[in-house]
């Protein structure tokens, strides 16, 4: 009787480890398939992310190119503006009080001025854009870095 409780403790024994061994293979199959769509949705979260990037980074250099030509077309105006007021000054010098000459001087201050104010601004706008960009780039690095070493963790 002793010999048929272990025989039958033996069988019991040996079915439960079948049974646990067949479970953990099916929670590894599990785990292995979460596993696979978790680094998919990473790798397409990353690759958006990556799209979004680029295409700040064009609209970002379109916008600094519009900048520059804006800048140069500014600094022409001024040059232009300054060269006529040069040639007028000169032909009137004689011709015109010192209250006109000081009003005149006045308005050119105050055009450099916003000059000065319209290139200020547009450093401020393309630092802006540069500081954004940066910190997208540097999100997209994280995720990729992320995907990167969740897909060695589960292999």
């Amino acid at each position: 009787m002793l010999q048929a409780q272990k025989a039958h403790l033996t069988d019991y024994s040996d079915e439960r480890s079948a049974y646990l061994t067949q479970l953990t293979e099916e929670v590894h199959a599990e785990f292995d398939q979460i596993g696979k769509y978790a680094l998919k949705g990473l790798d397409e979260a990353a690759a958006r992310i990556m799209e979004n990037i680029e295409r700040q980074m064009q609209a970002f250099e379109e916008s600094t190119e519009l900048n520059k030509l804006q800048i140069e077309k500014n600094q022409k105006k001024a040059a232009e503006f300054e060269g006529q007021n040069a040639d007028w000054n000169e032909g009137l010098f004689f011709k015109k009080t010192r209250t006109r000459g000081r009003s005149r001087l006045v308005k050119k201050q105050k055009a450099q001025a916003e000059m000065e104010e319209i290139k200020e601004l547009t450093k401020e706008i393309l630092d802006r854009k540069q500081g954004e960009t940066f910190t997208l780039m540097l999100i997209g690095l994280l995720v990729d870095a992320i995907s990167s070493s969740s897909s060695h963790c589960i292999n």
